[in-house]
C-alpha cells in the first residue's frame, strides 16, 4: 500500500508543476487539491464522520497542521526549482524521521543513520547549490517540506496505535482544506480561468495524490514502523524523476544525478544499521 502511494504521489509533482506554469499560486493549488480530496473522502467514508472521537479530532488536527506546512513548502519550492529536484529533496524522510524519533521519543539512531544524514547534506549540496555557491531557494523550501512531512510520519506512528486510520485521514485532509482556504482569503490574488487541462490536474492531484495517497499511508503505516514507512515513501522521488523526464521534458545535470544517487544511497543506508542488530518493527495498531 505504501509503495502504491509512492507511485501515485510521484505524478503529483508533475500536475502541480503544470498548474504553477498556468498561473495558479501555491495557495490556490493547495486549497484546490485538498478540497477535492476532502469531498472525495466524504463521499466514500461519510458514515465514519459521526464516529470520530475527540482523540482522533485532536490527532488529525495536529497531523493536518504538519501536512499543511508540508504542502505549502513543497508547492512554493516547486515554483523555484524543477520537479525531480523538488521530489528528491521532499523525499529524504528515511534520514530525517529517525532523527526526529530520537529527539521526540528518545529512540537513539544508529551509526548508519548518522552517516546517512551526513551523506544527505553532501547530496543536497550537489543537487541544489548553484554555480555561484548559493543555495537555491526552491531547494531550501523543498527540504523544509521534507522535515514537516517527517514530523507528520513520526507522530502518526504514535497516534495510529490508539486511533482509526481512516478517521484520522478524514480529519487531516479537512483541516488542511480549511487552513488553505484561510490562506487564500488572506493572500488574495486573481484566480486563472479553469481550463479542462487545469481541472484534470486538480482532480488527479486531489483524488489520487492527496485523498487516496493519505488513506494508503494511514492504513499502510499500521503494519510497519515510521522508519520503514519513510523509506518506502521515498521511492516516490524515483517515480517523479521518471515521469518528469517523460512528461515534462526535464533533464538533470551530471552533478544533479550524482546528488540524487548519494541522497538515495543515504536513504538506503539509514535502514541498514552498521554492525548492529536488525531493528524490530512496531506491532500493528488496533483496528
Amino acid at each position: 500500500m505504501l509503495l502504491l502511494a509512492a507511485a501515485i504521489g510521484g505524478g503529483g509533482f508533475i500536475s502541480v508543476k503544470y498548474l504553477l506554469d498556468w498561473g495558479y499560486s501555491a495557495y490556490h493549488i493547495m486549497f484546490g487539491r485538498f478540497l477535492v480530496a476532502t469531498i472525495c473522502l466524504g463521499l466514500f467514508y461519510g458514515r465514519q464522520v459521526p464516529k470520530i472521537t475527540k482523540e482522533e479530532w485532536k490527532a488529525g488536527s495536529i497531523l493536518g497542521v504538519l501536512l499543511a506546512a508540508t504542502f505549502l513548502l513543497l508547492t512554493l519550492g516547486l515554483q523555484y526549482t524543477t520537479p525531480s529536484v523538488n521530489a528528491f529533496l521532499c523525499n529524504t524522510q528515511a534520514v530525517v524521521v529517525p532523527l526526529i524519533c530520537w529527539a521526540a521519543f528518545r529512540q537513539r539512531p544508529t551509526a548508519a543513520v548518522v552517516l546517512a544524514a551526513l551523506l544527505t547534506v553532501v547530496g543536497v549540496a550537489l543537487l541544489s547549490v548553484t554555480d555561484g555557491l548559493r543555495l537555491d531557494l526552491g531547494a531550501v523550501l523543498s527540504f523544509g517540506a521534507s522535515i514537516a512531512f517527517s514530523l507528520q510520519m513520526a507522530f502518526m506512528g504514535k497516534m495510529l496505535a490508539r486511533c482509526d486510520s481512516i478517521r484520522i485521514a478524514l480529519v487531516e485532509n479537512s483541516v488542511v482544506a480549511v487552513l488553505a482556504f484561510l490562506i487564500v482569503l488572506c493572500m488574495g490574488g486573481k484566480v486563472p480561468a479553469l481550463s479542462w487541462g487545469a481541472a484534470g490536474n486538480f482532480l488527479y492531484a486531489g483524488v489520487f495524490c492527496t485523498g487516496v495517497y493519505f488513506v494508503l499511508q494511514s492504513v499502510g503505516q499500521r503494519y510497519t514502523s515510521a522508519n520503514k514507512t519513510a523509506l518506502i515513501i521515498t521511492t516516490e522521488s524515483i517515480f517523479a524523476a521518471l515521469l518528469s523526464a517523460v512528461l515534462y521534458g526535464e533533464r538533470l545535470t551530471l552533478r544533479g544525478y550524482v546528488g540524487c544517487v548519494i541522497i538515495f544511497g543515504a536513504v538506503l543506508l539509514a535502514e541498514a544499521p552498521l554492525g548492529g542488530k536488525k531493528p524490530v518493527d512496531r506491532e500493528p495498531g488496533i483496528h
